[in-house]
């Protein structure tokens, strides 16, 4: 077995202490020759950490098959100083995998005595709001701009431990230790993801609407300063929602035109057909038969010209109606009067629909 340290390569703080003080908290991850934890062999274990100092790197790699146990007790013996265990997909794969081979060979550590926190299962729900595709931790890089010297998968290292088992080559030590070395540290630079959930969250406060070339916009003052200015767009209805720094702009395309607002006591008016109106049975009395017939659902509505904008929820009212769109109704913004916290939450709708 051989154990190497040395210091992460960090250009900032990492965003930890919010999870936990730095000094309880130990990341780790693993490389195995497979997926399978009954027929395949964890090889190398690195983990993270901060030393009072600065924050360093630990790794523990397997120079053979039979190095497995010796690299798992002495992983498990620097654990057991720490409180909170961090890792990526963790929950999904290492800590299972670990925990089987720790009761495979009798070793009696218990995960339990730890607080697990998976950044990747506290960050996945992000993935609609970023457009991002994947959200595994390559992908949170890109997009944070983070970048790494690794350009190599997990699997495809598999061929190079066993060079490295059976020739000890150097250079498959090196690519080996670098992947395990860029993950950790990758870690700690993409906890600045978890600043985006501020937005899922309703982490901001409403500043004011303006109208500009037929969109209302928005605006919104978040509690912390996002790493990196993100848009996504939303074709029907359009929405362009931004988030640069600390402001979190929401852009809506106002409907210009005439909306139905409809009546629910059907059975009280009368439906028009030449004029596409209603009327109340009280002046529909004074209306030829032949012009009126009793209303339905289908029909039963008052028109409105005005400014509109879409809603989900029925938030503001009164609610309105576009034809074409059964999905959601509409607000007039001349006819709003809302306080902050009813935008606030106008905004966590369209964010999280």
């Amino acid at each position: 077995m051989k154990i190497i340290t040395r210091p992460a390569e960090l250009n900032g703080e990492p965003q930890i202490e919010s999870i936990a003080p730095k000094g309880d908290v130990l990341l780790f991850d693993i490389e195995t020759t497979g997926l399978k934890k009954g027929t395949t062999q964890a090889y190398l274990i690195g983990c993270a950490y901060y030393d009072g100092e600065c924050w360093m790197i630990r790794q523990y790699l397997s120079e053979s098959a039979l190095d497995e146990r010796e690299i798992l007790e002495a992983f498990f013996d620097f654990a057991r100083g720490f409180r909170v265990l961090m890792h990526f997909n963790g929950d999904g794969f290492d800590i299972p995998y670990l925990d089987f081979k720790q009761e495979f060979y009798g070793l009696g550590f218990s995960f339990t005595d730890f607080c697990s926190f998976d950044i990747y299962r506290r960050a996945k729900s992000l993935r609609k709001l970023l457009c991002l595709s994947k959200m595994g931790q390559t992908s949170i890089e890109q997009f944070l701009k983070i970048e790494r010297d690794d350009k190599m998968t997990g699997g495809q290292l598999i061929p190079y431990y066993y060079e490295y088992e059976r020739t000890g080559d150097p250079e498959a030590e090196r690519l080996l230790l670098l992947h395990n070395f860029d993950d950790l540290q990758g870690m700690l630079k993409i906890l600045d993801i978890l600043k985006y959930l501020d937005i899922q969250e309703g982490n901001f406060h409403y500043e004011g609407m303006e109208t500009v070339s037929g969109y209302a916009i928005l605006n919104y003052r978040l509690e912390q300063e996002m790493p990196v200015t993100f848009e996504k767009q939303i074709e029907k209805p359009e929405i362009v929602i931004c988030a640069d720094g600390s402001l979190l702009q929401i852009s809506l395309k106002l409907y210009e035109g005439i909306a139905k607002y409809p009546l629910e006591d059907v059975e009280n008016y009368y439906y028009l057909p030449a004029e596409d109106t209603v009327v109340h049975k009280d002046v529909a009395r004074f209306v030829d038969q032949k012009y009126r017939k009793k209303a339905t659902k289908k029909n039963c509505f008052l028109k409105k010209e005005g400014r509109f904008l879409p809603q989900n929820q029925k938030l503001f009212d009164p609610a309105y109606y576009v034809d074409g769109d059964k999905k959601r109704s509409y607000f007039d913004i001349t006819e709003i009067s809302a306080g902050p916290e009813v935008w606030k939450e106008y905004a966590l709708d369209i964010i999280n629909s």
